[in-house]
Formats: C-alpha cells, sequence, structure tokens
C-alpha cells in the first residue's frame, strides 16, 4: 500500500469515528436527546431494547449475579448487561400505596426501604424479598409535605449507613426554592418496636428558582436531587453530611434533556452505575473510577429495560447490581432488571 492510499485510509476512519459519536440518544417519546452540561454538549446514538413480558417469569432479590465493572469492553454500554425484567412478588403492605421513593437496605441486603407520596405521614416502610410487609415506621420529629424520593449511603459517619427522605416535590410551586432531606441512621426493622429516632432535616434552597423535583441520590458525601421537567432535567448538588444548622444553596452541576420527565433516581452500591427513570423509559449511566457525577452525567445515558408499571416512581440499585422498581398502586408488582452473565 502506498502513502497517499495509507492517508486516505486513515482520514476515512476518522470521519466514520466522529459520525459514530455526533448521532442523538433515542429519548422517552424517540425524539433526540441533547445532553448537556454547564460546558459541554454531546450527543450519541442508543436504541432502547424491548422490553420482556411483565408476569412472564419471577425471581428473588436475594439471587445474586456478577455486579457491573468498572470499565466497560470496547462497543459496549452498562446497559447491554441488564436483560430480562422478572417479578419478585408483590407489595403485600396495605399502607403502601403510593411507592414513590425506595432504596435498597445496607444491613439487610435482601429488603428494601420504600415511602408513600405525598398523601401519608413521615412514614418508611420496609419490604421483603418478595414484596413481604415488613412493618412500618414512622420518622420522629420529621414532617411529609411531599416526599418523592429516598437514598441509602454513607452519611457524616462513613462506617454508617444512612437513610435520607427527600421532601422535595413541589407541584404548584408553592415552596418558594427550598426542600428539605431527612437523613437518619438505617435502623434494624427487625428489633425497630417503635418509631426511627435521630432524623437530621438538611435544607437546602436552588440558587436560580423554584422547581418541582421526584428523584435524588446520594453518593461520595454529596446529594443530589434531579428535577422533574420534560423540556430540561437540572441537577443540584448538596452537602449529605452537614449538621442541619443553616440552609445550604445547591449547585446546579448539569442539565440534561431526555426529553421525559425523571421520577426516580439511584446509584449503585461501586458506584459505577447512575439510573434515572421516568414512567416508560430507565437510562443508565457509567461512572469510571475517579470521575465527578456531573462528568458521567454529560455523556449520553444508554436505555436499559423498563418494567411495564402504571406509574413507576420508584428504582432502586441491589447488592449485586440489579435493579428493582415498583409503581404507584395497591399491593403493585415488585420487579427485578437482573445483570446478565
Amino acid at each position: 500500500m502506498d502513502r497517499r492510499s495509507a492517508i486516505t485510509l486513515v482520514v476515512i476512519a476518522a470521519i466514520v469515528v466522529v459520525v459514530a459519536t455526533t448521532l442523538s440518544v433515542v429519548g422517552d417519546d424517540g425524539p433526540p436527546v441533547a445532553t448537556t452540561a454547564t460546558t459541554a454538549t454531546t450527543a450519541a446514538t442508543s436504541t432502547s431494547p424491548t422490553n420482556e413480558a411483565t408476569g412472564a417469569s419471577t425471581t428473588t432479590m436475594a439471587e445474586t449475579t456478577t455486579a457491573p465493572p468498572s470499565t466497560l469492553p470496547a462497543g459496549t454500554t452498562v446497559c447491554d448487561r441488564y436483560e430480562v425484567v422478572t417479578v419478585a412478588g408483590a407489595v403485600a403492605s396495605s399502607g403502601l400505596v403510593e411507592a414513590s421513593g425506595m432504596a435498597a437496605s445496607r444491613l439487610h441486603p435482601d429488603v428494601l426501604w420504600a415511602h408513600n407520596d405525598s398523601r401519608d405521614g413521615a412514614r418508611a416502610y420496609a419490604i421483603g424479598p418478595e414484596g413481604d410487609d415488613l412493618g412500618s415506621f414512622d420518622l420522629a420529629g420529621a414532617l411529609a409535605f411531599d416526599w418523592e424520593d429516598m437514598a441509602a449511603a454513607p452519611g457524616p459517619d462513613p462506617e454508617t449507613t444512612y437513610l435520607f427522605f427527600g421532601d422535595i416535590g413541589d407541584n404548584f410551586a408553592i415552596r418558594g426554592g427550598e426542600i428539605t432531606t431527612y437523613r437518619v441512621p438505617e435502623p434494624d426493622y427487625a428489633t425497630l418496636s417503635g418509631p426511627i429516632e435521630g432524623a437530621v432535616p438538611l435544607h437546602y434552597a436552588y440558587p436560580d428558582g423554584t422547581y418541582n423535583a421526584e428523584a435524588l441520590f446520594v453518593t461520595d458525601g454529596s446529594l443530589y436531587v434531579v428535577t422533574k421537567d420534560r423540556d430540561e432535567t437540572r441537577v443540584y448538588r448538596g452537602d449529605a453530611t452537614g449538621d442541619g444548622s443553616a440552609t445550604e444553596t445547591l449547585e446546579l452541576v448539569v442539565t440534561l434533556h431526555l426529553d421525559a420527565e425523571v421520577s426516580g433516581a439511584d446509584v449503585s452500591w461501586d458506584q459505577s452505575t447512575i439510573a434515572f427513570r421516568g414512567y416508560r423509559t430507565v437510562w443508565l449511566w457509567h461512572r469510571t473510577p475517579g470521575e465527578t457525577i456531573a462528568d458521567a452525567l454529560t455523556r449520553p445515558p444508554c436505555t436499559a429495560p423498563s418494567p411495564d408499571e402504571i406509574q413507576g416512581e420508584s428504582i432502586a440499585f441491589l447488592t449485586d447490581g440489579a435493579y428493582a422498581t415498583v409503581s404507584e398502586g395497591s399491593n403493585p408488582l415488585l420487579h427485578v432488571v437482573a445483570v446478565g452473565p
């Protein structure tokens, strides 16, 4: 091959790479997704996988597979690891009828914590691996104006797991841009005989307006709030380790264009996968070791299997990297999307 031919092949290869990395992401309703940060804009192509039929097979949350790796094989996305939607059971609690937030327990990895939407008090529900009713517990000293999501993560004490309950909903824009998250050391549901004690209210204020939000996640000592807006999803960061003595102004870290409303979020136990869910879509981002949340979210997401739920607002990663979801409603099905081989 002569020098001119070799140069031509290199140029063609470069053009192919540029084109492949500048196509648009398919969003919840089909149009392209422009994913933007405060300093960058990127796009790529992604195709939604076909959902498995709900109820076609069953599993339990206690089953384990391989957690997502810190690096992905070339040419793959983190969504390629998720293949089958299964049913773990049905939520047995008669009180949990508007499941809006969910998080996996760190004390009992096969147990989920959940809470209702606005039509309930400050109350947490423990759910077994097949939807079993393991009890409901009031959060002492807390209020529930519009709880929308929750998380389980380390906090001020890195050796302690905390539950974070996000009172972040504002459908009618009446909160004046201020929200509250209640942080409490995770109790052992099996020995709890009264309300959950020790909740600390963490007060935050948006720096640039009033927003309705239904999703949050906690990692690396920071709490991230995800706004619910079809046209523009904004992700704000605040300190998750404070003492609650003062209102903290949140920091806008990234703005996304998903063309859909985000109703829940979580981050995997190994911190390598970030999940947002909408009513018809689950978006995943892979996070490389040492990478900031803002940088990870600036890249385009892939779309993972989304269980067929009437009004799904909850998503939680399990210890093995699988994720669980549940819908609002009486005795809804508890779905698990397992990690493939």
